[in-house]
């Protein structure tokens, strides 16, 4: 490739992500919590306890929410 061929293709380069610099992203509310998202909450703040990891309790919130459904 030629030198100006190069230098073309730098500033084209320079301009798009100029372009995707000053693009705002649109402001969206959050979603809301799922079924899953509300149950597993409510799930680990019940049996939290400090003789089980995080781990475990998560596991074992996986397996309610699968005997649940």
């Amino acid at each position: 490739m030629s030198d100006e061929t190069i230098k073309k293709l730098e500033q084209r380069l320079s301009d798009l992500e100029t372009r995707l610099a000053e693009k705002p992203k649109p402001a969206r509310p959050p979603r809301a919590p799922s079924a899953y998202n509300t149950f597993m909450g409510e799930y680990i703040q019940k049996h939290k306890s400090p003789k089980k990891t995080h781990k475990e309790l998560f596991a074992e919130a996986v397996k309610a929410w699968n005997a649940k459904k």
